[in-house]
């Protein structure tokens, strides 16, 4: 299949500018020499007597070729034939023709117009004249290969990005009275497609929904905007309700080059027309954020409250560096009790964020996004320091150490140097690494090979680690048995379940299981008096929960601790 590329490959940057490449189709012996010995001196001639030969040698040359020069009357294959055979082959009939003739017949000249040719040479010939049209007729070509080349995707055909925000805005102006709508596509897992199938099922994947779109869109614009998203704007009177998009999403999946094809779109109906067009394909994909890890659904629509969030996201961020250094970020500790004996033996420290007019960000609007954009590596490192500085206090003060685990994010465990760094501040702070246990949650140390060596230079080094939220995930036994953990919390969706026959069995099992490996059991969020009783029916060994204590602040931890 021919590229664009091949097209301009004239024109790469860091090379010397090349001969271009043109064909003389001339059937008079002494005009073919006179036209080679002129133009060779600034092109790279190739010369045919006939139409015929001609022919062969366009089909042979067509991607060097820059123009042809043809001559209309030929005894084997006239000019007129030429262009008929010329232009039933796509490829061929790129390659602009100028035609050369000593007739002033207009009627041939319509014909030649008419068969595609793009400029005339009268003979006898100006050379000055020939040059120039060569030239000029090669710079227009190149010019319109060299825009399409940048506004259309060379695999698809259809815009690029830069092309579709050029068209997008001159099509707001042009149909300012109609209303727009921008529905955005992401292929999900197109890395794993690539990796299964091959590169070359994966560009028909492409292929098929930029057909597909341009089809279903045939008013609007089509653009492949990332590598494995798609942008489509349309207008007028349609009907993109649920109903309607499942219906299309499901055709859509159904006739793919591969089955199961999975793709999340956003929908942003009755767009802000003032808003530019970077702004109105953000709020279509920030739609498909909105369901990114929501495997039930595959269409979301733009709200204004997504938005909000946006901003309000954007505000979060900004506050990070002042928020670090006026020591907003404080920790609470949420005490865990031994289940037999009811007293405190240990806490888990929780990040909180209070304002410097005493309100508090919740937990919730600020710990996802920052494991979203990795500023959670620096305030898991924050909180840990904290927490080892509140251990030294309370050992200089000759109090019994507690220990106090802190939560360790995916985003942390993958960052270089973490180690280190942790063992570092214990060692400055001269406290025990044994009142300072990791907590690691159950889905980020899933079949995850990289973090069984992680896992073991943290108890080499000292810690205790903890696996969190046991339960809220796809729990995998061969994590339990491989890594070093001495602790399992069992989450509070499996404690909410105790009081039915079946949840009940589950974690009574989850608590055998964990003692026949010899770790301790933590029950996380016991709420009620029946959940303890029947925890220390199955002999789970600490709870933490509502019921005995919520977080506390540092003071009002102390006094618990009495």
């Amino acid at each position: 299949m021919r590229k664009d590329s091949d097209n301009v490959r004239l024109l790469e940057p860091g090379k010397a500018p090349a001969k271009r490449k043109i064909l003389v189709v001339e059937d008079n012996e002494l005009n073919r020499e006179i036209l080679s010995s002129f133009l060779e001196e600034k092109f790279d001639v190739i010369l045919a007597e006939n139409g015929e030969e001609g022919l062969k040698i366009l089909g042979e040359h067509y991607r060097e070729l820059s123009v042809v020069l043809l001559d209309i009357c030929m005894p084997v294959c006239d000019g007129f034939e030429f262009l008929r055979r010329r232009n039933k082959d796509k490829l061929l009939s790129t390659i602009p023709v100028i035609v050369m003739t000593g007739s002033n017949s207009k009627d041939a000249e319509i014909q030649c117009l008419d068969l595609g040719a793009v400029d005339f040479i009268p003979k006898p010939y100006n050379f000055k004249i020939v040059v120039g049209r060569i030239n000029s007729v090669i710079k227009l070509r190149e010019s319109v290969l060299t825009l399409t080349a940048v506004e259309h995707d060379e695999l698809t055909g259809i815009y690029t990005r830069q092309a579709f925000f050029y068209h997008a805005k001159t099509l707001l102006k042009a149909k300012a009275e109609e209303r727009f709508h921008l529905i955005v596509a992401d292929i999900r897992d197109f890395k794993l497609i690539n990796s299964s199938y091959g590169d070359k099922i994966g560009d028909e994947v492409l292929c098929y929904l930029a057909k597909t779109y341009t089809k279903m869109f045939r008013d609007g614009l089509v653009s492949r905007y990332g590598s494995d998203q798609f942008v489509c704007m349309t207008y007028g009177d349609w009907d993109l309700s649920l109903e309607t998009m499942k219906k299309l999403t499901e055709e859509i999946a159904e006739n793919a080059p591969i089955p199961n094809l999975m793709i999340k779109y956003g929908v942003y109906e009755d767009v802000d027309t003032s808003l530019p067009i970077s702004v109105i394909c953000d709020r279509g994909f920030m739609a498909i954020r909105s369901i990114r890890d929501n495997y039930e659904h595959s269409i979301a629509y733009y709200t204004e409250e997504m938005n909000q969030k946006q901003m309000q996201d954007r505000a979060l961020e900004n506050r990070f560096e002042s928020a670090i250094s006026n020591k907003e970020f404080v920790a609470y500790f949420q005490p865990k009790y031994d289940v037999k004996i009811e007293k405190i033996v240990g806490a888990e420290s929780l990040v909180r964020w209070i304002n410097s007019d005493g309100s508090m960000v919740m937990p919730g609007d600020f710990i996802p996004l920052y494991e979203r954009d990795g500023l959670i590596v620096r305030l898991d490192e924050y909180i840990f320091r904290h927490v080892c500085e509140f251990q030294r206090e309370l050992m200089e003060k000759g109090q019994e150490l507690l220990p106090i685990s802190v939560n360790l994010s995916r985003a942390s465990i993958h960052y270089i140097g973490v180690v280190d760094r942790y063992v570092e501040i214990v060692k400055e702070t001269g406290i025990p690494f044994s009142c300072v246990p990791i907590e690691l949650t159950e889905t980020a140390t899933l079949n995850n090979v990289k973090i069984r060596d992680f896992t073991e230079r943290l108890v080499n080094a000292g810690f205790a680690l903890h696996m969190d939220d046991f339960g809220s995930g796809y729990s995998s036994l061969i994590t339990l048995s491989e890594l070093p953990f001495n602790t399992l919390k069992i989450d509070k969706s499996l404690i909410d379940c105790i009081g039915q026959q079946k949840g009940r069995m589950v974690v009574q099992q989850v608590i055998i299981l964990a003692h026949g490996l010899g770790m301790n059991v933590i029950a996380e969020g016991v709420e009620t008096a029946e959940q303890v009783e029947l925890l220390r029916e199955m002999e789970c060994d600490d709870i933490q929960g509502f019921y005995y204590s919520r977080p506390l602040p540092r003071e009002e931890f102390i006094k618990k601790l009495g």
